[in-house]
């Protein structure tokens, strides 16, 4: 079969139409791989999760993976947009749904397995550390390895009543 001028021309106006139809589908997604559902939390953080909800106080709750920004604010753009996009992995709210503290569990794959991602976490704990110091929110750390016993002892710390029989939240004296 001999390739004339006019064949050729339907060829390239084929590809060129098949190209277009390419890019006009992959735009609206269809070549995109779907969103799939993931779990919030590992089994771990799980557990935690369901140790805190069962020790605070009546009224006070808990919400997991919340970001800095949904509960922290500064003047300075920059500043805010330093811990905007930071996620607390648990924040406890007191029974009028003031933040009363964050949580943040130090699992086994907090830092990473490179000096690069290490580096990263601990500038980033860093920042959240300063924000919530300066916001006057407790910070409370747990490493990989906690128990229920010790959830409560700080549970029990952060729900401490003053003279006045009013709650303390996050106490630092």
């Amino acid at each position: 079969m001999e390739l004339t001028p006019i064949s050729f021309g339907v060829i390239v106006l084929a590809a060129l139409l098949v190209v277009i139809i390419a890019a006009w589908l992959s735009r609206k997604g269809v070549f995109a791989p779907p969103f799939e559902r993931r779990p919030l939390m590992n089994q771990t953080e799980l557990r935690l999760f369901r140790m805190l909800r069962a020790e605070l106080p009546a009224g006070w709750s808990v919400m997991c993976q919340v970001s800095y920004g949904a509960f922290l604010r500064n003047k300075s753009y920059k500043r805010y947009m330093s811990i905007n996009s930071k996620r607390a992995d648990f924040v406890v709210l007191d029974a009028e749904l003031n933040v009363a503290a964050v949580v943040e569990y130090q699992g086994t794959g907090h830092f990473g397995n490179s000096r690069r991602s290490r580096t990263r976490a601990e500038k980033s704990d860093a920042v959240k550390r300063q924000a919530l110091r300066e916001a006057d929110i407790a910070l409370i750390e747990l490493p990989a390895k906690f128990d229920r016993d010790s959830v409560v002892r700080m549970i029990q710390t952060l729900a401490m009543r003053d003279d006045n029989g009013q709650q303390r939240i996050g106490d630092r004296r």
